[in-house]
């Protein structure tokens, strides 16, 4: 996914070379579109030695397993995105958030760039009650964990490596 227009004048974007990147330029007033990747917040729970997937509900890859989470609003920080995420798609509350790192991926097979910001979750006591973008929640042993059924790239080897303790 790309611009075809500018977003300051409604020109036509031309596609050009610059510094090492291929950008979109508009010809008439000069504005670029970089295709910046979107930021997003997901969380690695683990309870009693198993993990939280949850099952998308919508495109990309709906009936897939992903980590839990979502897209930052405008203004907010990660973590609090993280936590309306978690509370809005499956009724849980975060005990504590531990940032792990960041991880990249596009959404969808030809969708557009996404950054996101990967947390180890501690969460409140309580049942899931998936809501929103998510079909189903379920708790996975260590061992049994759908790898090749998760949704993105990046969130598969990010999972393998932080459960094989690497």
């Amino acid at each position: 996914m790309t611009a075809r227009c500018c977003l300051a004048c409604g020109g036509r974007l031309t596609v050009v070379r610059e510094d090492g990147h291929t950008r979109r330029r508009c010809r008439r007033c000069g504005w670029i579109f970089y295709g910046n990747p979107v930021p997003a917040a997901v969380g690695v729970i683990l309870r009693r030695g198993r993990v939280l997937l949850t099952r998308r509900a919508r495109p990309p890859y709906a009936g897939t397993w992903d980590l839990p989470g979502g897209f930052l609003e405008a203004g907010e920080l990660p973590e609090a995105c993280l936590v309306r995420e978690l509370r809005e798609e499956l009724g849980l509350r975060v005990r504590r958030a531990r940032l792990l790192g960041f991880a990249t991926d596009r959404y969808g097979p030809r969708g557009f760039a996404v950054l996101t910001t990967v947390y180890r979750v501690e969460p409140h006591p309580g049942p899931l009650r998936p809501a929103d973008d998510v079909s189903e929640a379920r708790w996975f042993p260590r061992r049994g964990v759908p790898f090749g059924a998760i949704a993105f790239p990046s969130m598969r080897t990010l999972l393998r490596r932080y459960l094989s303790g690497r």
